[in-house]
């Protein structure tokens, strides 16, 4: 969890309570994985759902704008 917390600061630099908001990320990743795991998607590994939140921060490209309409 500690690394998670190093990158989202690294993600979110001018956040300075960056110890509250990695705590409800923490509590986000428990949250997803425990709903995973209740739906039947065994193995389903924090950093993946790090991966894929970290994703959404990442503008479109044109490509990628295009696709979705």
């Amino acid at each position: 969890m500690s690394c998670v917390k190093d990158m989202w600061h690294k993600i979110w630099p001018s956040n300075e309570n960056c110890g509250t908001n990695c705590d409800k990320l923490d509590m986000l990743i428990k949250d997803i994985s425990e709903i995973a795991d209740e739906v039947g998607l065994d193995n389903v590994d924090p950093v993946d759902i790090t991966v894929v939140l970290e994703s959404h921060s990442q503008p479109l490209s044109n490509e990628e704008f295009y696709d979705l309409a």
